[in-house]
């Protein structure tokens, strides 16, 4: 079943189907469940219809054609889920898909025959081809799905399927993959960003509605190096932006397994000149020049000082010395 749990207010419900498909045959079965916080009653709608079930599962036993639909559900206080397609189909022979393909998921598909069909020629066993956009994928025998692989842009295409010897029992299907998160983009805190600023660049991306649980890692770059290691955080922050923090900046984003990964386009991130820390850091190399200059001064001073003394002293000694040799003569 390809779904997740959601919690917590203001989510959307999300409707999933098991078997995960978005075609059946009549007289088939399937479950749908509203994924969302526990509740006590929940709502829900076929093709924008209130159906009387108070159930987070909405079971459809022996299927009819009437059964497909668009199904939606609600919780009290919630928005409804996005629509779910759920298509019926008489006949005995379909190629099976999930309703939705998103990028990153294993995709599988099933060449599906109904249960009449498989009886009436139980002894005439029969291979069945798979292709994409008329080349060739694959033969099966079994009513097993068929791995095509992880889901990416180039998986989107047209699906047929056809039983070897009879073409006219055939069954295609367009499969169109949706984008998990859209490519992410840079945005700076503030327009301008001087030295000394706090810098916060945000790594902006949205997931796909179905998606919204989804968990995902950033990681950020300056000058083509990492900066920032992949994390849950989308943000990176510089505490007192310097000059030398300008450069290209880019960031990317992916999944924890790294099946789908996408970079943003460069963005230029100047740092400019704060003249309020240059005036600041000029008046105080000012003041201590300033204080510097005072100190030689007053050095200088008293070094002159103390030398004006000794020669004075000095020069009062030699007098005395002057006076004692004239009383002796």
């Amino acid at each position: 079943m390809n779904s997740v749990m959601l919690s917590g207010a203001g989510i959307k419900p999300v409707v999933s189907i098991y078997p995960n498909w978005g075609k059946i045959l009549l007289n088939d079965s399937v479950t749908l469940t509203c994924k969302v916080e526990k509740s006590r009653s929940y709502v829900w709608y076929k093709d924008g219809d209130w159906i009387r079930q108070y159930s987070d599962v909405l079971k459809l036993e022996n299927a009819q054609e009437k059964d497909g639909g668009n199904y939606q559900c609600q919780i009290p206080g919630s928005e409804r889920s996005d629509p779910v397609r759920l298509d019926v189909q008489s006949g005995d022979f379909i190629l099976q898909a999930p309703p939705t393909v998103h990028e990153g998921d294993l995709l599988n598909l099933r060449c599906h025959r109904s249960i009449k069909f498989l009886k009436s020629r139980l002894k005439a066993r029969k291979n069945i081809t798979l292709h994409k956009d008329n080349q060739f994928i694959k033969y099966s025998v079994t009513e097993s799905p068929v791995l095509i692989g992880r889901a990416d842009k180039n998986t989107s295409g047209t699906y047929k399927c056809t039983l070897v010897n009879e073409p006219r029992l055939s069954d295609e299907l367009v499969i169109s993959v949706t984008e998990l998160f859209t490519i992410p983009n840079i945005k700076v805190n503030q327009s301008e960003i001087l030295e000394g600023d706090h810098m916060t660049i945000t790594c902006d991306t949205k997931l796909s509605p179905h998606r919204e649980t989804t968990e995902l890692q950033f990681a950020f770059y300056r000058n083509g190096h990492n900066v920032q290691e992949f994390s849950s955080s989308n943000q990176y922050g510089v505490p007192s932006a310097q000059l030398e923090d300008s450069g290209n900046y880019t960031c990317e984003v992916q999944t924890p397994t790294g099946s789908v990964r996408k970079r943003s386009s460069i963005s230029y991130i100047i740092v400019g000149r704060n003249h309020r820390v240059q005036n600041t850091v000029r008046l105080v190399l000012s003041a201590v020049i300033f204080i510097i200059i005072l100190g030689l001064l007053f050095y200088h001073k008293k070094t002159m000082a103390v030398t004006y003394s000794q020669v004075t002293e000095e020069n009062r000694q030699d007098s005395n010395k002057d006076g004692e040799c004239s009383t002796s003569s």
